[in-house]
């Protein structure tokens, strides 16, 4: 059962506008959204508005987002959060109500999202939850839906994706910005934010939130023993925050992944790019067929396309037994 924290000494809520300056690891705002300092959503995209859910879970994070919806230093069209209950757990339908009662209060409309999920492993619910999202967003007209990963979310990625032997684009994290089906996007907009300063800024206005005991135990997940055991490790040996150091690296290979997508488009004979560019080509059209992408499979295509002389990479490419059969 999941207890909610609320603290003892609520202050005022210009503490809380205070305490913004505190939040942010590197950066005004996030390019990518639009999203000021001040919070003030623009439209960059020149796209009309669409309605706006926020994927929350009665955690602080997901709190801190609702908040500053819901107060309006965070602008969203229509607004309306959505608790996912995934059934995992016998009191999991409690908590979830007990989550959207939070959000009510707030005076954000909100409701439960059921989801399915074969398995209890932190992959196959992830999997579950944005199937119900992308439901639920098909099924309302929203065309956004806003979640509250933040900076450490994204450092805490990236050092698990190394740990796991990713390449360069794994690097750069977690994207701020991504289509979840056709008119349904994925936006992160409290993705610079550092967990610690939110939750102090919550702590500061005298906001409740719910937090889960699971989070707490590093046997649960790999995320949450990265979380307790390992950053705090890699602190004692680092010159500095170690997840601060983890987000400028993640920010370079994203850098460098827009680099390559450029050199990627640009003119020029496959077979003449250098070998790392050719692979990473063919990386790109397997993830657009929804084929699986593997360093060993990458070098056995090159090795085939490369044989055949005039052959090239295309998007109607057809695959058996992991070998060409493309006609080019």
């Amino acid at each position: 059962m999941r207890n909610t924290f609320r603290p003892m000494r609520p202050k005022p809520l210009m503490a809380m506008r205070m305490a913004m300056g505190a939040l942010f690891w590197g950066f005004e705002g996030n390019p990518i959204l639009g999203v000021s300092r001040r919070g003030e959503r623009r439209d960059s995209r020149g796209v009309e508005p669409k309605k706006v859910a926020l994927a929350c879970s009665g955690g602080a994070d997901s709190t801190f987002l609702a908040r500053e919806v819901a107060e309006g230093r965070m602008l969203a069209e229509s607004p309306q959060v959505w608790v996912v209950d995934h059934g995992h757990r016998a009191d999991s339908a409690s908590d979830a109500a007990a989550a959207v009662q939070l959000y009510l209060e707030l005076g954000l409309p909100a409701r439960v999202l059921g989801a399915d999920s074969a398995a209890a492993d932190e992959n196959s619910l992830r999997n579950a939850r944005y199937a119900a999202l992308q439901k639920a967003a098909l099924a309302g007209g929203v065309g956004t839906i806003w979640t509250a990963h933040t900076a450490d979310d994204v450092a805490e990625t990236v050092l698990l994706r190394i740990f796991r032997g990713t390449g360069l684009r794994g690097l750069a994290g977690i994207p701020a910005r991504r289509e979840l089906t056709p008119g349904v996007w994925v936006e992160r907009p409290i993705l610079h934010l550092r967990r610690v300063a939110m939750r102090q800024a919550l702590v500061d206005a005298g906001q409740a939130w719910i937090e889960d005991p699971t989070n707490a135990d590093p046997a649960a997940a790999a995320r949450n023993r990265l979380r307790h055991e390992v950053l705090p490790a890699l602190a004692t040996i680092s010159t500095g925050d170690p997840v601060k150091a983890v987000l400028r690296l993640a920010a370079e290979a994203g850098e460098w992944n827009e680099c390559l997508q450029s050199l990627m488009r640009a003119s020029g004979k496959w077979q003449d790019f250098p070998s790392y560019l050719r692979r990473q080509v063919l990386a790109q059209k397997l993830r657009d067929i929804g084929e699986t992408v593997s360093p060993a499979r990458l070098k056995d295509l090159e090795g085939a396309l490369m044989s055949k002389g005039s052959a090239k990479p295309t998007a109607d490419l057809r695959w058996s037994r992991n070998t060409l059969l493309s006609e080019n």
